[in-house]
């Protein structure tokens, strides 16, 4: 694939920065960059992780020959499964999907001491002896109405063989008077809501659809699971003091699987931070989601998107001079952009996630200065200005097409089309005899379009001036782009293991693992 997005068979193939972390006549598991989607989608007809693949290597992973298995977001980087055949695809997917013995295992960099911002958020002080609103505080039997009451120990730490007050994001009914603390949301129960569809009027929330309760609040266990009563946040933070990061990760996950006889296995004291907050997608067209207790959320149409959510963290390393954590996430659950809301949520969202809390070019002060310079050369040329233009010596022709179609803040590839932008790029454009399919695409895409500033193939009125500016300016935009854009958030798949049967159907465990991203060595 050339740099300009156009298939060039003819030319000498280069190795696209893809790792293949495993292969076998089964599956291929690759170390996905960051930025990179997995298929080709709105502003990326090429540069998708499947169609590199298939141009690389067209006899082994060429169109038909590669299945989707799980997806990733564009901005993450890391592991991604894929199946050389259908069988292997609905196989592997069905056990994610059902989440029968599958853990992901997430490496994030976020802002704070982890996770002591938690309390800060609320003005808890650490060792205040209050309690956190969302925390989750065991009931022992002979004390249900007690809770910290004057004869419990709060600095004694307390081990529990029970069930946690959540499971999968959901409270157990069977749980409530084992728990205190924490918030109850009531959730639409879509197969209730099936069956009793003709049988309740619109708009209220009947008993019948709300049978559920997504859980809102943190616990913390050890690495089997087990709940430890009153163990601190801090806790978390002096489990990592003086502990190399790599010793801290074996501990955590063990090592590595490629070392073989010599693999490590987690230990079981390493504590755990779950956290169960319900999630929702907020906006499918512009890919925006959102985290918290959804009071605000009356209608009934709105909240059935609500849906239970459950991560765990532990925390590896902390670095002062940035003031970032590194993290470990594992999440219970699979809603869209969950583990960069529930980082969001509990005040150490990812640190260059800009659009969950993040800042774009975290760290860089000279490079949010040319970022936002860089912004506001493109909207002034998506307004179809040019670096010279002034209201003074505009002409009535160019000011006739400095109407602006393309959205605030837009990108080449990052912002959905809107109505005004279609219509302005595809409008009574057919495909014309002899026209090649990707003459077409560039003809009629929003995308291309953005890239060409204002349209001369539309607004041909426009002064011989205006569009050598605007050629000029295409080949500018190009670069600013880069600057506007987020070159990929710190959050890496870095670990998947699942349960499945070999050919004899005795059970095996499949386990992958990438080597660390550089921005984890902090």
């Amino acid at each position: 694939i050339s740099d300009d997005g156009n298939l060039s068979g003819d030319q000498p193939q280069t190795v696209p920065p893809i790792q293949i972390v495993h292969e076998d006549d089964d599956l291929l598991v690759v170390d996905k960059p960051a930025t990179l989607p997995i298929h080709p989608c709105g502003g990326y007809n090429f540069n998708s992780l499947y169609e590199i693949l298939s141009h690389w290597k067209q006899d082994l992973y060429g169109s038909g020959k590669l299945f989707t298995v799980h997806r990733l977001d564009r901005l993450t980087s890391g592991l991604v499964l894929t199946a050389k055949s259908s069988a292997v695809a609905r196989s592997l997917g069905k056990c994610i999907m059902e989440r029968d013995g599958c853990e992901k295992i997430y490496l994030a960099r976020v802002k704070g001491k982890f996770p002591l911002n938690l309390h800060k958020m609320h003005g808890i002080g650490e060792g205040s002896g209050n309690h956190h609103p969302w925390e989750f505080q065991y009931i022992p039997p002979d004390c249900e109405n007690d809770v910290g009451g004057e004869e419990s120990n709060p600095n004694k730490r307390l081990k529990h063989s029970i069930l946690p007050p959540c499971q999968h994001g959901e409270v157990s009914e069977s749980n409530v008077n084992t728990w205190g603390g924490g918030l109850q949301i009531p959730i639409i129960d879509s197969k209730s809501n099936k069956k009793n569809q003709n049988n309740n009027s619109k708009g209220a929330i009947s008993e019948s659809k709300t049978q559920s309760y997504a859980g809102l609040g943190y616990w913390i266990t050890d690495g089997r699971g087990t709940i430890i009563e009153n163990a601190p946040l801090q806790d978390l933070i002096d489990q990592c003091e003086n502990v190399p990061m790599e010793e801290m990760l074996a501990g955590a996950i063990g090592s590595s699987p490629s070392t073989g006889s010599d693999h490590i296995s987690a230990k079981q004291s390493v504590l755990w931070l779950n956290f169960s907050c319900p999630c929702r997608i907020s906006s499918h067209k512009n890919g925006v989601c959102e985290t918290g207790s959804f009071s605000d959320l009356k209608d009934e149409n709105d909240r059935k998107g609500i849906k239970p959510a459950q991560t765990s963290f532990t925390l590896l390393s902390y670095d002062a001079s940035s003031d970032t954590s590194l993290v470990l996430a594992k999440p219970v659950t699979g809603r869209t952009h969950q583990i960069r809301l529930h980082l969001q949520k509990l005040g150490h969202p990812i640190a260059n996630d800009h659009c969950y809390g993040g800042d774009l070019w975290f760290g860089d002060e000279e490079g949010k200065k040319v970022s936002k310079k860089s912004r506001e050369w493109l909207d002034r040329l998506d307004r179809g200005e040019t670096a010279t233009d002034n209201d003074n010596n505009s002409s009535t022709a160019d000011a006739d097409c400095k109407i602006r179609v393309a959205p605030e803040n837009s990108t080449n590839a990052d912002t959905p089309a809107t109505e005004a932008e279609i219509y302005h790029a595809a409008a009574n454009r057919p495909r014309e005899e002899g026209e090649s399919i990707l003459d077409f695409i560039e003809k009629t895409c929003v995308w291309c379009a953005r890239c060409r500033g204002v349209d001369g193939l539309v607004t041909s009125n426009i002064s011989f001036e205006s569009k050598l500016e605007n050629e000029k300016a295409v080949f500018q935009r190009t670069l600013m782009e880069y600057l506007v854009r987020s070159q990929g958030i710190w959050l890496h798949a870095l670990q998947y293991s699942m349960k499945t049967k070999d050919e004899s159907g005795e059970d095996k465990t499949l386990c992958y693992r990438t080597k660390l991203p550089s921005w984890a060595k902090i």
